[in-house]
């Protein structure tokens, strides 16, 4: 992981950071949640997501009852 980070960092700013391992503390519960959302933002590339037309949520929803 740190080779890999140190590979597309700047040489300046990686040698002031570190990376460790994390421990669980008393918020990780409520980190995780936090992280779920913007796990899928960043699979997205940063883009919002896009809005489902009505049309395919009815079509969805009718399939689901039918």
């Amino acid at each position: 992981m740190r080779a890999h980070a140190a590979s597309y960092a700047l040489a300046y700013p990686a040698s002031h950071v570190r990376i460790e391992l994390g421990r669980p503390g008393p918020d990780a519960v409520t980190v995780g949640a936090a992280a779920l959302p913007l796990a899928g933002f960043f699979e997205r590339g940063g883009r919002p997501e896009e809005p489902v037309p009505a049309w395919r949520t009815t079509l969805r929803d009718r399939a689901a009852h039918g």
